[in-house]
């Protein structure tokens, strides 16, 4: 149960990242009403991330090598809260706005599975070398693996972000008309 806490804490806290400076990036474009709406919806993940932190407060953990096995696999979770952010910006600016096209050879929405096929298969081995292998070894072997997927993470995050741009771009437009 502690690793898909840990997991579901990456993500929450990740999302709101994005969330807040999605946020901010619609105020600052001029589109206040939409970024008000945005901090207001931000209210869920805020309020998911202090509910499994009152839950964790309540109960300590023991060894400090459960502290990092938890704290890398919070980095997973990170990695799929910008994968998925990524998908929505995609899915808003390829399908509904058509101003955009997908560069990935596999095309538009295969791309989703050719990511899934490496972050799909990361999970679930950082999942066994993390909670199943006690060992420093497996611990140690993780962290590099993590590096790798952040790093394709960051990718995930950078795409997401120029797509979210054609997004503040359109509803200033839909604003207008």
């Amino acid at each position: 149960m502690g690793s898909l806490k840990s997991l579901a804490q990456g993500f929450l806290a990740s999302a709101s990242l994005i969330w807040f400076f999605n946020a901010a990036l619609l105020i600052i474009s001029g589109d206040a009403w939409l970024g008000a709406l945005y901090l207001l919806i931000l209210l869920i993940p805020v309020s998911s991330i202090t509910l499994l932190k009152l839950k964790s407060a309540q109960r300590s953990m023991g060894e400090g090598s459960d502290k990092w096995r938890s704290l890398l696999f919070s980095f997973q979770g990170a990695v799929l809260a910008f994968w998925l952010f990524d998908i929505a910006t995609t899915f808003y600016a390829i399908n509904i706005v058509r101003t955009s096209y997908e560069l990935n050879p596999l095309g538009w929405p295969w791309g989703i599975l050719g990511a899934f096929a490496f972050y799909g298969p990361n999970l679930v081995f950082s999942y066994i070398l993390l909670f199943k292998k006690k060992e420093k070894v497996a611990l140690y072997a993780v962290v590099p693996l993590t590096l790798v997927t952040l790093g394709m993470g960051a990718m995930n995050l950078f795409a997401g972000a120029q797509n979210f741009q054609v997004f503040v771009d359109t509803t200033s437009i839909a604003a207008v008309m």
